[in-house]
């Protein structure tokens, strides 16, 4: 009866045993990225959740007070031209002034523009406006925080560190548009201002609590240059006019923009046409919702795994690839009015944008140099430009011809962009192969010298 006992009492036991060692190694996986990645982390997850509950929907908003497909393409349009237009100023000044102002002077704008959502009517010059405010989100917030996240990391952690972020994004993504369409469906203006409060919060969240993270990565050069020999003096920081020449002139980074713009111009009408394409069509509503939640899912699920597979591997067959699936993608939302078809096709998207992800957003850390951060990554938001152009366009085009047409020229742009993506990778592949064979030769002629 004693052994009996013994042998039952043993799986319990090993079982408790394999769930405290997993426990373990989780919070120690955790522990091993500074406090300051986390606090950024839920920044960008609280403001996430505030700007999906209405992004998707503020096209169905306008749409039912009276604004025309044309007219509400160039409402749309606006924030991607705020993007561009204060991209790189966004950028500069993160290099500039810190990480933390430019940060809080993002959230705060786009928080106060959302208010004025609330209370705006149908003009159409007015909601332009407050979209264009909009974007100061993504056009001072998102580049800053990737230059913070690149601050605190080491480089080979980077790639996991921008995947923790996204997997903060995309879970606000999932439930984001849930309590937004319950909004919606009852006080649709309520949405604004609860999104505004969280904007404006998470400003103050900043400003209290997470460290100005470009004073330490100053420490980290001067350090690295006394060690190497070579105080850092003040013409070895790049003058403002040398490195904005230097920034024109790189090609790789250019064909790469071009790349993200076709990718950004589709992606985007997810959010903004797509509703409307489903409730022209008959499709319910919940099916968006549901869509979305599933994009998210994967996202939330299979981003830090993919990242954590493909953080030393090649950037451009991965960026080039990953772009088949979008166009999968599309074409189902073209031609598919089955609830499960839909999420089908969502759920090949998804697992291609978690796929390009993963080597995204190490292009930028790896190709620049580390002095120009800042205004790289807000360059790099001129691919929004593709939004701005896209989004007319499409509003046009669904006015004349229905959803259909629409979304068949997001899978066109998607193969397009993944092929310019897959070009611009493949030259920065080689680049760094070249650098890190050129390291290696150096190492080797140096060994025997030492010795």
């Amino acid at each position: 009866m004693r052994k009996t006992t013994d042998k039952r009492s043993r799986p319990i036991f090993i079982g408790t045993h394999a769930a405290a060692r997993i426990a373990t190694k989780a919070l120690a996986y955790l522990r091993s990225f500074p406090r300051p990645v986390w606090l950024l982390v839920a920044a960008t997850g609280v403001e996430s959740t505030g700007r999906f509950m209405v992004v998707p929907y503020l096209s169905l908003y306008m749409s039912k007070a009276g604004v025309s497909l044309g007219a509400l393409g160039m409402v749309l349009g606006a924030a991607p031209v705020a993007n561009v237009v204060f991209g790189a100023w966004g950028g500069h000044l993160a290099d500039r002034w810190g990480r933390k102002p430019v940060q809080i002077l993002g959230v705060a704008t786009s928080g106060l523009a959302l208010f004025g959502f609330a209370f705006a009517g149908t003009n159409v010059y007015v909601l332009a406006l407050l979209n264009f405010l909009n974007g100061m989100t993504r056009t001072f917030y998102r580049p800053a925080t990737h230059a913070a996240l690149a601050d605190l990391c080491p480089a080979e952690r980077r790639s996991e560190a921008y995947a923790l972020n996204r997997i903060a994004l995309n879970a606000a993504f999932a439930w984001g548009p849930l309590i937004g369409i319950v909004i919606f469906m009852t006080v649709p203006k309520a949405g604004f201002i609860v999104a505004g409060t969280l904007n404006l919060l998470v400003g103050v969240f900043i400003a209290l609590a997470i460290p100005e993270s470009s004073a330490g990565r100053i420490r980290l050069e001067k350090t690295a240059a006394i060690a190497a020999g070579s105080v850092p003096t003040p013409g070895s920081v790049p003058r403002q006019v040398s490195a904005w020449r230097e920034i024109s002139r790189d090609g790789v980074f250019w064909l790469w923009t071009a790349g993200m713009t076709l990718i950004w111009g589709a992606y985007d009408l997810i959010q903004s046409f797509l509703p409307l394409h489903f409730n022209a069509t008959g499709v319910p509503l919940w099916v968006y919702g549901s869509a979305l939640t599933t994009n998210a899912l994967v996202c939330v699920f299979a981003q830090l795994p993919a990242s954590r597979l493909l953080r030393v591997a090649r950037i451009g067959p991965s960026a080039g690839a990953s772009k088949l699936a979008f166009a999968v993608g599309f074409v189902g939302f073209a031609v598919f009015r089955s609830p499960a078809a839909i999420v089908a096709a969502m759920l090949v998207l998804s697992l291609g944008e978690v796929w390009g992800s993963a080597v995204q957003t190490r292009f930028v850390p790896e190709h620049v140099d580390p002095r120009l951060m800042g205004r790289y990554l807000g360059l790099s938001v001129v691919s929004e430009l593709g939004r701005a152009f896209v989004a007319p366009a499409a509003g046009f085009l669904m006015a004349a011809a229905g959803g259909t047409p629409v979304f068949l020229s997001a899978a066109g742009l998607s193969v397009a962009g993944g092929a310019l993506l897959f070009a611009a990778g493949s030259k920065h592949d080689r680049a760094a192969l070249r650098g890190r064979t050129a390291a290696q030769a150096g190492a080797g002629r140096a060994g025997p010298e030492s010795s």
